[in-house]
């Protein structure tokens, strides 16, 4: 019995592990690679951190509230602070293999680069 139970969770944390590795856009980004091993203190050289409910850019720390996809293209409406202030934005997130187009409440962004 104890066996079965071990066997179940193992398997249950494998296919969790496995539906985050399966999307694209989770992990950590930068324009420019020293943002890959620092926090960076510019939107230019601080990491993108992406995870299954959040994002971390620069000065912005926002929840996922909508999410959807069309195409390779994930679509978020997020619920993000920053500065002392709260807003609604909107931002896309399109990758491309180790490269990903970020555009962030309108504006695009330069293209970034997977940290590994």
């Amino acid at each position: 019995m104890i066996r079965r139970a071990l066997l179940g969770a193992t398997l249950m944390l494998a296919s969790v592990g496995m539906a985050a590795a399966a999307e694209p856009i989770i992990g950590r980004w930068s324009i420019d690679p020293a943002g890959c091993s620092s926090e960076g203190d510019t939107s230019a050289t601080a990491p993108l951190i992406v995870t299954v409910n959040s994002l971390r850019w620069f000065v912005a720390r926002c929840k996922i509230g909508k999410m959807y996809k069309t195409g390779d293209a994930v679509h978020i409406q997020a619920r993000c602070s920053a500065e002392g202030t709260h807003s609604s934005i909107p931002i896309t997130l399109v990758p491309r293999g180790d490269r990903m187009a970020v555009t962030w409440d309108g504006a695009k962004v330069e293209e970034m680069r997977r940290c590994k």
